[in-house]
């Protein structure tokens, strides 16, 4: 009997700020099924994680969408499915012709859609899984009614809380929603007004990777903050808090690792308060390297843009995971992880002088600081260990393919 086959459909893969999935595709290809993933763009990332470069032998990527191979797919599923073809693109415009860019952007991936059903027909893929709500779930709704072939879907963060304009269709339409936070299930369950069930799958983090180490002595605070440079994370505060912690003298350096749009404008701030010598920015970095940098940390500092961040913050987890402290901008989900004084220390965003209020008050009180990282790091086991949450992934959908 042959195994059943896992079509896992992202917008790109690999992608260096989805190291999440990445751990997500990881478990499941160690499950009982057959694994292939459809990347809807080639990936162009300058650091591609060590992780990810065992499944590329399994990534399918769609040619340019005028080749003859995506326009023999098309010819394909018009000679014999006619009608589901006109549908499936019927849906498409009818759905999205009020959001000009988002139906743009969906037409441009219909032929590489349907090219990826042919081809999830012909190695034989039972059931289909889309990592985001948005572009990937769309794929997985057209394949979906060009071939009949089963879907689920994940709800991350902006999938679910911006433009979504088929969300519905699509959670109505899945076989079950998987999503990251207790708060996101809700939301979702109110939606799905037809029972689709909804389960929480927390991210998981790999705890031998991302283990505890010894931190640096001396009378130097080591801060660190990761992401990608987006304004959603709230870097210029970190500087401008950083700006001032030097000007009363307080001895300290900070550790900026990721990349992004703002990278120039976070340098020339950092410039401008004359930090070069405390403040770093790494630019893209590994994960490998990322695990280090934690473990050499004090704390971890996050203060980020509620209004344009959602979810649990996933590197407030790997910080955890290795005993480092956080402090971080409160998100409906947020305690979900961190409980202020307990898992973490949380303070209110974009406010300067209350992140230097809690680095001090963390950096003066070793005692405090070692609470808050076996507070948090007993919460990541008892809820993101990847050995947890990659069982649960592999049970689902072992059952769904």
């Amino acid at each position: 009997m042959s195994r059943p086959v896992l079509g896992c459909i992202l917008s790109q893969f690999p992608r260096y700020d989805e190291a999440f999935i990445l751990r997500e595709l990881v478990a499941l290809s160690q499950g009982e099924q057959d694994l292939v993933i459809f990347s809807l763009r080639p990936c162009r990332d300058r650091v591609i994680h060590a992780q990810a470069k065992p499944l590329l032998p399994r990534t399918v990527y769609s040619p340019f969408v005028w080749s003859w191979a995506v326009w023999r797919s098309q010819v394909h599923f018009i000679r014999r499915a006619p009608s589901a073809y006109l549908a499936a693109l019927g849906w498409v415009v009818s759905r999205h012709w009020r959001h000009p860019v988002i139906l743009a952007k969906t037409l441009v991936a219909f032929p590489k859609t349907a090219h990826f059903a042919r081809l999830a027909q012909e190695r034989g893929v039972t059931h289909l899984h889309a990592f985001w709500a948005t572009y990937p779930a769309a794929a997985a709704v057209i394949i979906n009614r060009l071939t009949g072939m089963p879907y689920s879907l994940s709800g991350h963060a902006h999938d679910l809380y911006t433009t979504n304009p088929t969300l519905v269709e699509k959670v109505h339409g899945a076989r079950f929603v998987l999503t990251c936070t207790e708060e996101n299930k809700r939301y979702l369950e109110q939606l799905s007004r037809n029972g689709t069930s909804v389960i929480v799958g927390y991210h998981g983090v790999d705890l031998s990777k991302f283990a505890p180490a010894a931190k640096p002595d001396g009378s130097v605070c080591y801060l660190l903050a990761v992401g990608s440079l987006l304004p959603c994370k709230g870097y210029e505060t970190l500087i401008e808090a950083c700006h001032r912690l030097d000007a009363q003298g307080v001895p300290f350096r900070c550790t900026i690792a990721g990349g992004g749009p703002l990278e120039g404008a976070l340098r020339r701030q950092i410039a401008r308060y004359h930090l070069e010598t405390h403040v770093e920015i790494t630019g893209y970095v590994s994960q490998e390297r990322v695990a280090a940098l934690y473990q050499q940390a004090h704390m971890l500092v996050l203060p980020l843009v509620s209004k344009i961040h959602w979810g649990i913050p996933n590197v407030l987890i790997e910080a955890l995971a290795t005993k480092t402290p956080v402090i971080c901008c409160d998100l409906p989900s947020l305690k979900e992880l961190v409980e202020h004084g307990r898992t973490g220390w949380v303070i209110p965003e974009q406010d300067a002088a209350a992140l230097i209020e809690a680095v001090t008050a963390l950096w003066s009180d070793a005692p405090l600081r070692a609470r808050l990282a076996d507070e948090g790091h007993a919460r990541v086991i008892e809820r993101f260990s990847l050995e947890r949450t990659g069982a649960q992934l592999r049970r689902l959908f072992t059952e769904a393919a």
